[in-house]
């Protein structure tokens, strides 16, 4: 009888229970309904990080822009820097390397004399760094048809100081083989009193002799060559 009593006391409760709140208050006791600046809050949160995205995208390709921008500025300089470029000798001399020769076999000057007559053309007496320009040098002398018995004035001496040989252009002459030949089985320079500028001697296979500057010898000139 207890039991039947306990019963209908609950049923009696909760029939009182939905006529006071509803199944509305009951699920509102449970579950609150969302704060609404909670929702705002998340669409501003999404909006915000979109914005940053786009903003990093916008930064990665000005970056990416800058640096093209950079590669090509560098290939252009490279291309000015490196365009093909032709050069050539003046009329009557013949390409060297990087320089021109012109031997002229009509005229026979002192060593002075013959420092003029190639600068007056633009450059001044032949001079041989290495034994590359030398061979050179000798090669178009011999292919000249020169007689073997002709001497070439070269641009070095050691008029300023006796003993030190100096091409025209301030720099040490080398000494010895191969750029200068022997005179009774002795290497030059010899050194003898008054033999003071370089000549390429005939009889030596055109070798380096230092002979008398009055002497009168071939100019073999020199020149740059000219860049268009």
């Amino acid at each position: 009888m207890r039991v039947v009593v306990a019963f209908l006391w609950a049923m009696a409760w909760a029939v009182w229970a939905l006529e006071e709140g509803g199944v509305g208050s009951l699920y509102d006791q449970h579950f609150p309904p969302l704060h609404p600046n909670c929702t705002q809050s998340l669409t501003d949160l999404l909006l915000l990080r979109q914005e940053l995205q786009l903003r990093e995208l916008k930064e990665v390709e000005q970056v990416s822009a800058e640096i093209l921008k950079e590669i090509l500025t560098d290939i252009r300089s490279f291309l000015t820097r490196n365009r093909t470029s032709t050069a050539s000798c003046p009329s009557n001399f013949r390409k060297f390397g990087e320089t021109c020769l012109y031997l002229h076999k009509d005229t026979d000057l002192t060593w002075e004399g013959a420092r003029l007559f190639c600068q007056n053309l633009g450059g001044d007496l032949a001079v041989f760094r290495d034994a590359n320009a030398l061979a050179e040098a000798l090669a178009y002398t011999k292919g000249s048809g020169l007689s073997s018995s002709a001497n070439v004035w070269a641009g070095g001496s050691d008029i300023a100081v006796e003993g030190e040989w100096k091409w025209v252009t301030g720099e040490d002459m080398p000494r010895g083989t191969p750029f200068w030949g022997d005179f009774n089985y002795i290497r030059e320079p010899v050194g003898a009193p008054g033999e003071n500028c370089a000549i390429l001697h005939g009889p030596d296979g055109f070798l380096m002799h230092d002979a008398p500057c009055t002497w009168k010898c071939k100019p073999l000139c020199q020149i740059k060559q000219i860049k268009h």
